[in-house]
């Protein structure tokens, strides 16, 4: 997977909040959060444990590999070259398990690059829509040795994920 650049995206390091110290499991989930929104997939898999899961929530729990979700990632960046995640909220450490959970990402950006197709669906010439996704609160499993070893995505909204931003183009509703 390369790395893309993003000029537009959001930079996470300018969120905390004065007089706050992060742990260091929050500063791997900030660390995730800026490699998303400047496109570096690359940088994004040094974060995350060999046998990492990404839980899906909304799609009844789907399971899938770190790198099955890279892939997805990857074909949203080149669909949307200004992609990024929006987000108000800082980030909180569970105390109780030090799971990191990030809630408020809106994932937006303007179909201007490739076609975009979602799953078998035919893919979509870009037109230069917008699309903003319904919000998502990130959990975030960080191990003793600082790699994301589980994230579990909540979608909060109709339109999220892939399929969200699908339908926002024009393809059939998927939800």
């Amino acid at each position: 997977m390369g790395t893309t650049a993003n000029g537009g995206a959001c930079d996470t390091s300018r969120l905390e909040e004065p007089g706050q110290r992060e742990t260091a499991n929050e500063k791997v989930a900030r660390a995730y959060a800026q490699t998303l929104n400047d496109h570096n997939m690359d940088g994004a898999k040094e974060l995350f444990a060999d046998d990492c899961r990404c839980i899906f929530t909304k799609a009844d729990n789907m399971e899938m590999e770190f790198n099955e979700m890279a892939t997805e990632i990857v074909k949203i960046f080149d669909a949307f070259p200004d992609f990024n995640f929006r987000f108000e909220s800082s980030i909180d450490e569970r105390k109780s398990d030090g799971v990191v959970v990030w809630s408020d990402f809106v994932p937006n950006g303007h179909h201007t690059g490739k076609p975009y197709g979602f799953g078998p669906c035919p893919a979509i010439e870009a037109s230069g829509k917008y699309v903003e996704n319904s919000p998502e609160t990130i959990y975030i499993h960080v191990n003793e040795q600082g790699q994301i070893i589980k994230l579990v995505i909540e979608c909060e909204g109709e339109m999220s994920g892939p399929p969200g931003i699908y339908t926002q183009l024009g393809g059939f509703p998927l939800m």
